[in-house]
């Protein structure tokens, strides 16, 4: 799909010629259809998957050996899908969540789907770890910090979400839950046609819905980009005026302006922090080749805590438009998935900036 925008926008932009007008086409309208049209062979895939197991007669039976050890979070067995698919990706993850019967179980497994840690934030993970863990091994060579580090920003992301969901089912228990009854339907061999059906539905879907908002986001980025000084340097943008404004936030995590930019434009996509502190930085491709950026941070000295804050950071808060769009769609509500990004991000820094100042006082 990306290869296909790409060489859409290889045969229209020569049309259009030089300047501004092909700059926006080529940086804001394919780039923004690109951001979300990568989405719709992950959606398809996950929607027949799921519908296999679920036509098979399988489902029911994880769900219901599930729902135990989720039960005790206020979630149902049937959290369990949604949860696991949201370590690939949020979006058809919260798709996913519509086989949840029980409203509240839905609600809180909304709540703990942005915390899985998706496949876009490896990226961030990537450069964090090349950047301020060493490449060493231990227990005789089985195990590298690095790895290590990794996998235990996987576990807390998915600790996260469960304790979030916890606390805020104790915290507003003013109905119960629905009984978790459920059929176990016979073993069969699935109707793989409607099922195919019900996909591409469902990837429909998510381009009328979500696109426009998307697109939108994408422009408005871009738009801050590229004014007043057309893209000549992002730091002299209004982008990096707004990351100028912004600068005090993320002073008390060790952080200056440049980070700020970076964060702001990862809400088009997590992994697209790394391509703009790149391009503020003076390297382009850092999204193929993070090593001359990991060189370059390296050289400004960012402090551990700095590095832990952003790994912190990048696992709590919610900066996905594309996952804020389909939430309020399939939740019919602005509001929650507007109070999500802002819980979030609140909690996100604040988690960093305890992680920031630990790591000062442990150094």
């Amino acid at each position: 799909v990306e290869a296909g925008v790409i060489g859409l926008g290889g045969r229209i932009l020569p049309l259009i010629g030089d300047g501004g007008v092909a700059e926006f086409f080529a940086d804001a309208v394919f780039s923004g259809i690109g951001a979300f049209l990568v989405f719709i062979p992950q959606i398809f895939v996950l929607t027949f998957v799921i519908g296999l197991l679920e036509d098979s007669g399988y489902l029911a039976r994880a769900a219901l050996i599930c729902h135990k050890p989720l039960r005790f979070f206020g979630l149902s067995g049937k959290s369990f899908i949604p949860m696991l698919s949201a370590v690939a990706c949020a979006i058809p993850a919260i798709y996913a969540a519509r086989s949840i019967e029980s409203p509240r179980a839905r609600f809180l497994t909304y709540l703990a789907i942005p915390l899985m840690p998706c496949s876009a934030r490896l990226p961030v993970y990537t450069l964090l770890i090349a950047i301020f863990i060493p490449r060493e091994t231990v227990f005789g060579g089985l195990i590298g910090w690095q790895g290590l580090t990794l996998f235990a920003i996987y576990v807390f992301g998915m600790a996260a979400g469960l304790i979030i969901a916890g606390l805020v089912n104790r915290w507003s228990q003013s109905e119960g839950q629905m009984p978790f009854m459920m059929e176990l339907p016979a073993y069969r061999i699935p109707a793989l046609v409607p099922i195919a059906r019900k996909s591409v539905q469902r990837a429909k879907h998510f381009v009328t819905k979500a696109g426009a908002v998307i697109l939108g986001v994408t422009v408005v980025i871009w738009i801050l980009g590229y004014f007043p000084n057309q893209g000549a340097d992002l730091g002299g943008s209004w982008l990096g005026i707004l990351g100028q404004w912004i600068e005090p936030v993320f002073q008390p995590l060790g952080l200056d302006w440049r980070y700020g930019v970076a964060i702001v434009s990862a809400f088009l996509a997590r992994e697209v922090f790394v391509g703009t502190l790149g391009t503020i930085m003076g390297i382009e491709g850092a999204e193929d080749n993070i090593v001359p950026l990991v060189e370059q941070v390296q050289a400004d000295a960012l402090p551990l805590g700095s590095g832990l804050a952003l790994l912190v950071f990048f696992a709590i808060a919610l900066q996905c438009v594309s996952t804020v769009a389909i939430l309020a769609k399939e939740a019919n509500s602005w509001k929650l998935a507007l109070r999500m990004v802002i819980a979030y991000l609140c909690l996100a820094w604040l988690a960093a900036w305890a992680t920031f100042q630990i790591t000062d006082f442990l150094a």
